[in-house]
């Protein structure tokens, strides 16, 4: 086998095999990159949350927190006191555990 053949052999083999791994590989190193660019641009078009959807969420969290805080549930109480909820159920009174 002369120099020439055997180049060629080598250049065919190693594009049969070595460009499908080559794309293979970069294939699965970008794909994550490249599915948080999108979710970063999708993100950015829907814009920023309106002030009504940020106090609705405000006050569903300040809720759950007052149920877990009312049923001994939160391991850290809430120390900021809401005007429409109670900060504490007195001790005499024994509710049944509702499910959350």
């Amino acid at each position: 086998m002369e120099l020439t053949e055997a180049v060629m052999v080598i250049m065919v083999t190693g594009m049969t095999i070595g460009v499908p791994l080559l794309g293979l590989t970069l294939r699965f190193a970008l794909k994550p990159v490249v599915e948080t660019w999108l979710r970063v641009r999708e993100v950015q078009a829907r814009g920023q949350v309106s002030a009504g959807e940020l106090e609705g969420l405000r006050a569903r969290v300040a809720h759950l927190e007052h149920m877990l805080d009312r049923h001994g549930m939160l391991e850290h109480p809430v120390t900021r006191a809401s005007p429409e909820l109670p900060e504490r159920l007195p001790s005499a009174v024994r509710l049944d555990r509702e499910r959350v």
